[in-house]
């Protein structure tokens, strides 16, 4: 098969975790989350872009609803990042960082799931915006049911999913600066600068009688303030869709339908002051970071 451009838009995982989407740096790591029913966004194309702030805040934490909408079905979640102080295992070498699910309570507050979530050491070198993201990723340690599990970098990136997922960079062909918007958080107004980001890629099979000829799309587009840690990311989306047809035309040659992947993350809450959650063995009720 010929490829002609710079992405490919490949099967995607339906499984409890999607590995494709908009935030690469929350995806591969959610990777490592249990029990997870939405798909982590993948950020890693908005992480080298120069119009994206990138602050790791030492106590900041941010809390993101996210919602993945593929082949008929909808998946949703929320996801917590933290950055602990340095009471929490922050150094001058490394940030630690928690990935957390979160339940949402009656009375509205969220909070995470006993047992369940990520710890990583990151490094500080990660502000360079340079080489590969899980370059920077010194330590994990994944908790499942109340009990951490060490895993090395090494073997992360040897996982076969997560492979997959670093191999299909995505280069945009296009960057648009938009109109800046006002979003809500928390009754707090933030002024967001706008983007988009596009590319278009064509792969041509090349068959006995013709040729079948896929076109793809893909179309991510972020509102961020500087205000907000991490990423500054007030809200992102993606869109994927593409469809396949043959040249010349044959009936009794049926190709599969069009497939469009569209995903979402808002931000719902943020903050300071984080404390840790992921520290002792047990299911027993965990400490809330806001």
């Amino acid at each position: 098969m010929g490829k002609r451009s710079r992405f490919s838009t490949g099967p995607t995982s339906s499984g409890p975790v999607a590995i494709r989407g908009i935030f690469r740096f929350l995806a591969i790591l959610c990777l490592l989350l249990p029990a997870s029913t939405a798909g982590a966004l993948d950020l890693f194309t908005l992480w080298r872009q120069p119009q994206i702030p990138l602050q790791m805040i030492e106590g900041a934490w941010a809390d993101y609803s996210t919602q993945v909408m593929s082949g008929g079905r909808r998946e949703s979640g929320i996801v917590r990042v933290v950055c602990l102080d340095r009471n929490g295992g922050t150094d001058d070498q490394a940030w630690m960082i928690e990935l957390l699910y979160l339940d949402e309570m009656q009375d509205g507050t969220m909070v995470p799931q006993a047992g369940q979530g990520t710890r990583l050491r990151i490094s500080r070198d990660l502000l360079k915006r340079e080489g590969a993201l899980l370059d920077y990723v010194l330590e994990i340690e994944q908790w499942r049911d109340g009990v951490p599990e060490k895993i090395s970098p090494e073997q992360l990136q040897e996982d076969p999913l997560i492979a997959a997922s670093l191999s299909d960079e995505f280069v945009p062909d296009r960057v648009d600066i938009g109109t800046p918007t006002t979003r809500v958080v928390q009754g707090h107004q933030l002024l967001c600068d706008q983007f988009t980001l596009a590319a278009a890629d064509t792969q041509v099979a090349r068959l006995p009688a013709g040729e079948v000829i896929q076109t793809s799309t893909w179309e991510v587009v972020a509102a961020v303030n500087s205000e907000i840690p991490f990423l500054g990311l007030a809200f992102v989306s993606e869109r994927q869709h593409a469809e396949s047809r043959l040249d010349p035309p044959q009936r009794r040659m049926k190709l599969p339908p069009p497939r469009i992947r569209v995903e979402k993350m808002e931000l719902v809450a943020y903050g300071s002051g984080a404390q840790p959650v992921l520290l002792q063995r047990g299911t027993g009720p965990m400490n809330r970071t806001n």
